[in-house]
């Protein structure tokens, strides 16, 4: 036998006796941060040309280097991603439910491509298929989309486009504040004005910025409903997908009592999120008394994209919380089944699910049924049981806020929701 194929039958022998809870349980124990391993239906448009050159890009070196074609990878161009995440959470499209739907019924419509738009961007933006978009014009694989460029698109929902304002610098701004009071990513807005400001910011300039109508509008309105979500600036928020997208204008956990922050550096997230975050965990404090160390593991890094030891939170909606331990026991044991304050654990996930910005609770399907087994004894009837745990339906049923997830043992993984103005944020 080929020694090839030796290795991998040996290997098939011992895969079922390997620990996968050890690795995540170093992860837990760490000091540092993981280490990185109105548009409306238009009528028939003329055709698009079969091919489009690509886009020239600058070379700036004094900016950040980004992915110009976008955030994700088109699987034809990169081949199958590498599946590293120690989480092992659900990173699919969301197909299970309705979140991901579109706004009604498909229609045609025409779509001009703003400064540093990306296909992928736009694709999101009407939730379709970017492999589509490029079927419905005649575009190649390799072929990148330019500013003024028309595309024909069978749009699921029509969210505004992009629009142009001019903006004058004034005394104190900087290009992030700027950015984020404006939603647009810093580095687009740097390049788009790469002519006009050859240097620093000088009071009196005048900026082109390309906003996002439904973004710019909740940025302006901002009216944050407790003192904890007024402590978060708006601003931040997700493009793409859990597993395949960006952080713009992130935000940071800010510290509290309620809880302790394990990795500083990966605390990052969209204001939705992050605001959502911090006002259940302060209710969940004031509900419950609970007194001991609730653990907050990764978040995002400030931008996002990948981090150290996870295919996602990667946009700023994902976040780990270490199972708190009964009061009592001594900080830093492992959180093991019978140490774990179940009647804790069942109200953060009601805490939670009240926040009204929560996709996804992620736990291990054998500690869903002591979670299941709490909750009801806590008098938790027949109908939020359903609602809330997917057990006792088995761990491959598509239901319940509590989902199961290989892994998830000694923390839950909570993903938040995209926010309603968030239209190029995407997935479960």
């Amino acid at each position: 036998m080929p020694w090839p194929l030796r290795l991998l039958v040996v290997w098939l022998a011992l895969a079922p006796s390997l620990d996968s809870s050890s690795t995540l349980a170093v992860y837990w124990h760490l000091g540092g941060d993981p280490a990185p391993p109105a548009l409306e239906a238009a009528p028939p448009v003329s055709p698009i040309p079969e091919a489009v050159e690509d886009a020239p890009q600058p070379d700036d070196a004094d900016l950040e280097r980004e992915d110009d074609d976008g955030v994700g990878v088109d699987p034809a161009l990169s081949g199958d991603l590498d599946d590293g995440d120690l989480d092992g959470d659900d990173d699919g499209d969301g197909n299970d439910d309705d979140d991901d739907a579109g706004d009604g019924e498909a229609q045609w419509i025409v779509h001009v491509v703003a400064p540093r738009e990306t296909l992928i961007a736009v694709a999101t933006r009407y939730r379709v298929d970017h492999g589509m978009i490029r079927a419905w014009n005649g575009l190649s694989r390799r072929a990148k989309i330019k500013a003024g460029q028309r595309l024909k698109i069978h749009a699921r929902r029509t969210p505004p486009p992009r629009e142009e304002l001019a903006y004058t610098v004034r005394e104190g701004d900087t290009w992030k504040s700027i950015g984020r009071a404006h939603g647009v990513d810093v580095v687009d807005l740097r390049k788009i004005n790469k002519e006009r400001v050859r240097g620093d910011l000088t009071p009196g300039q005048t900026l082109e910025i390309w906003i996002d109508p439904t973004l710019y509008a909740a940025i302006q309105g901002d009216a944050p409903a407790t003192p904890e979500a007024a402590a978060i600036l708006p601003g931040g928020f997700s493009v793409g997908t859990p597993a395949e997208g960006k952080l713009v204008n992130g935000v940071r956990v800010p510290e509290h009592e309620d809880y302790a922050l394990l990795y500083p550096g990966s605390a990052w997230g969209t204001t939705y999120a992050v605001r959502g975050l911090v006002d259940a965990l302060h209710a969940w404090r004031t509900s419950t008394g609970y007194r001991g160390t609730l653990t907050l593991g990764a978040m995002s890094r400030e931008r996002g994209r990948p981090i150290g030891g996870h295919l996602s939170h990667q946009s700023g909606r994902d976040v780990d919380i270490r199972l708190p331990l009964r009061e009592g026991l001594r900080e830093g044991l492992d959180p093991l089944p019978r140490r774990i304050a179940w009647d804790a654990v069942w109200a953060l996930v009601l805490a939670l699910e009240s926040s009204g910005s929560v996709d996804r609770i992620f736990l291990d399907t054998r500690l869903q049924k002591r979670l299941y087994k709490v909750a009801k004894e806590a008098g938790a009837d027949r109908a939020t049981l359903r609602r809330l745990i997917q057990f006792p339906r088995g761990s491959s049923a598509r239901r319940g806020l509590v989902r199961h997830s290989p892994g998830h043992d000694i923390h839950l993984h909570v993903r938040f929701r995209c926010a309603p103005y968030e239209v190029e944020c995407a997935g479960h």
